[in-house]
């Protein structure tokens, strides 16, 4: 199967009723619905597509030449498994979570979308990985976000 993740965060000032009122419903310039939005495609077909909530997720990388791991506590974690055993992983902090949704077509493909919330302190280590501010490891330095590119 081919699997999309959409990841949006909320902006919390949205106002649906001026949306209503005088858009159609829709968002607009000074009032929109999303501040961000990330897609991943998971270019290798998935055999299994697992969510794993309230679970925790294994941050792994490299200081220098150094490898590092560190637990982080109360994620959602999804699981793409490929026929040859390996996993892509998405991850991210269940208190970050607003709302998610799974859409599957005729062909078994599947679309996540997650829901973040805004206003909230995050840290975007790798792509795909959104984690709580106060839960990200101190001893790790946060990524510039012109490291990230």
């Amino acid at each position: 199967m081919k699997v999309t993740i959409t990841v949006k965060e909320v902006n919390p000032d949205f106002d649906q009723e001026l949306a209503d009122r005088i858009y159609e419903g829709k968002e607009s310039d000074d009032n929109i619905l999303y501040n961000w939005e990330d897609q991943f495609e998971v270019t290798i077909p998935v055999r299994e597509f697992k969510i794993e909530n309230n679970t925790t997720y294994e941050l792994r990388g490299y200081r220098g030449e150094t490898p590092f791991v560190y637990a982080i506590p109360g994620m959602t974690v999804i699981n793409c498994v490929h026929d040859d055993g390996t996993v892509t992983q998405f991850a991210a902090s269940r208190k970050l979570i607003k709302d998610t949704k799974k859409n599957v077509n005729k062909a078994g493909d599947v679309h996540f979308f997650l829901f973040l919330k805004g206003k909230k302190e995050m840290i975007n280590p790798v792509n795909g990985v959104y984690i709580l501010e106060k839960d990200f490891p101190n001893e790790l330095p946060v990524p510039d976000e012109d490291e990230e590119e």
